[in-house]
């Protein structure tokens, strides 16, 4: 026994303990590099479902207009279509530009295609100034504040023209940019090769959609963020668990479960490490941290003052 011990003991053969070491460094980096695959292969396959189901929720609302337009689907047909498919496909294309590069061609294009609603220049208009609102809400340099701030009745308003703002903002930051110009030329001739192939029908289907565009939107910038509907209500963003809950089973029926939960769980997209997850994963995600830098206290009674921001510099409101 004592021999065995003392052979035990003796000092490794320097080579035989490099040699799993050598091994166990392969593996360790074949583990990484198998697990930055699946995590690459896990985003492209959340990109390709997010871009496919923007376009095929437009192309339900697009179907429904050459419909009316050849006489099968009657006008409330046409405005049902709207109000059940268009935000959802505006949702999801609000998930694939917060999450994913919007410099390629297949996003700077694709998610608008189909959109009656004029969405200017693409998605980047919209998702610089969206991820501008995330930084400063609640303060005067978030490009978004007249969308929630104020009375509701003038935040609907703005929101009825949000396309057009977010524009103008980007524009005035950043001016026109060739892709803002290759984009804006792409919105004008698909707008108009629509109005000539189907006349008053498009125009009508403009006009619904634009009207379904206002009013989701605003639903959705104000609401979570005022804690009430009224024009001195704090700022902020508010779960909406409590209040939608008794109507959800409803709601999901009509709009699906990501519309849904994303209206009752607005609050956690803003809160600071989150923002980049899709809104069907808003439920798994936690109520608890700051929505910015700037601001460690919410609600705010009142706009927040910043000297410099996305909107320039600014003085203090009298």
């Amino acid at each position: 026994m004592r021999e065995a011990y003392d052979l035990g003991n003796e000092e490794p053969d320097e080579q035989s303990n490099e040699e799993p070491n050598e091994q166990s460094n392969e593996a360790l980096q074949a583990e990484k590099a198998a697990e930055r695959q699946r995590r690459r292969d896990q985003r492209r396959a959340t990109r390709n479902l997010l871009l496919i189901k923007t376009l095929a929720f437009s192309a339900l609302t697009y179907s429904a207009m050459v419909l009316y337009y050849v006489g099968i689907m009657p006008l409330w047909g046409l405005i049902a279509a709207n109000v059940l498919f268009y935000i959802r496909a505006y949702l999801r294309m609000h998930d694939l530009c917060h999450a994913f590069s919007t410099r390629g061609w297949v996003v700077r294009f694709l998610p608008t295609a189909l959109f009656a609603n004029p969405v200017w220049g693409g998605v980047a208009p919209f998702i610089t100034t969206h991820v501008q609102h995330h930084q400063y809400l609640g303060t005067d340099q978030d490009p978004w504040l007249h969308y929630y701030a104020g009375h509701p009745v003038r935040a609907w308003l703005f929101n009825m023209i949000e396309p057009e703002v977010n524009l103008y903002n980007y524009v005035k930051q950043r001016g026109f940019e060739r892709s803002l110009v290759e984009n804006l030329a792409f919105d004008v001739a698909r707008h108009a090769v629509n109005l000539l192939l189907f006349g008053g029908a498009y125009l009508t289907h403009v006009i619904i959609q634009r009207t379904c565009h206002g009013m989701g939107v605003f639903l959705f910038n104000f609401w979570p963020h005022r804690e009430r509907w009224t024009a001195d209500a704090p700022l902020g963003s508010w779960n909406r668990e409590t209040a939608i809950r008794p109507f959800a089973p409803v709601l999901q029926l009509f709009f699906g479960k990501a519309l849904t939960e994303a209206a009752m769980y607005h609050n956690r997209h803003h809160v600071l490490g989150q923002m980049l997850e899709p809104s069907h994963r808003y439920v798994a995600l936690s109520d608890d941290g700051g929505y910015t830098r700037f601001t460690k206290h919410w609600p705010l009674a009142t706009v927040q003052h910043l000297a410099t921001g996305p909107m320039g510099t600014r003085e203090p409101a009298p």
